[in-house]
């Protein structure tokens, strides 16, 4: 008798049992988890200028990429911090004694944005935060008349700023589970401490990026 009513209570936590650790297991696999992925594209780069309000200056393309960790803290809001390689810059142009001139001036940065993320959908996400960078070397071109050179400037004096802190925003478009179109705006907190010479002003760097991002 007693058999009888232990086997069926038995058999039922069994079932039940079953049944709640299919469901955390469901869920689990719902869950989202850590992924690493490489991004790179197109840098759009201008100044702000905090001096010399004669000096002009016009965008500078050049090349943002490198490493991506995505750390999900839920399914809203993650941690995503990154390690790029970043051209920056500008572009002058205007009349010289020798004749219209065309100078060049690349900054090639290591920056290490950590970004918070936040998905509204899953479709979307939104970035912010705080950025380092470190000025790996500086590259100009210069052309006027029949007068051009090329010259790497020499990054070891006062008038150069080699770590520099910044600040991201942006958003990453879901084109699939592993591909993004990403958009970003980072900008200097600090100038280059340049001298405010024509070959040396002093600004802040600020960068359009565009690009894809691959997440494995």
């Amino acid at each position: 008798m007693i058999s009888k009513k232990i086997l069926p209570a038995l058999l039922a936590l069994s079932l039940s049992t079953t049944a709640f650790a299919q469901e955390n297991t469901e869920k689990d696999k719902n869950e989202p988890g850590p992924r690493i992925g490489l991004k790179g594209g197109l840098s759009i780069a201008t100044l702000v200028k905090t001096n010399d309000k004669s000096f002009t200056s016009t965008p500078l393309l050049g090349f943002n990429g490198g490493l991506v960790i995505l750390l999900p803290l839920g399914r809203v809001i993650a941690l995503q911090p990154e390690i790029l390689y970043s051209q920056k810059g500008y572009k002058a142009t205007g009349p010289g004694v020798l004749g219209d001139y065309d100078y060049h001036r690349y900054n090639n940065f290591l920056d290490i944005p950590l970004l918070l993320r936040i998905n509204p959908s899953k479709d979307l996400g939104i970035v912010i935060g705080p950025q380092y960078s470190y000025l790996l070397t500086t590259h100009t071109k210069f052309n006027s008349g029949t007068t051009a050179y090329e010259q790497n400037v020499n990054n070891e004096n006062n008038n150069i700023r080699k770590n520099i802190f910044g600040g991201v925003i942006g958003l990453d478009c879901n084109l699939s589970n592993n591909v993004y179109f990403y958009g970003r705006y980072t900008i200097d907190f600090k100038n280059n401490n340049g001298d405010g010479t024509s070959s040396t002003p002093a600004y802040k760097n600020q960068v359009i990026q565009l690009g894809l991002g691959l997440l494995f």
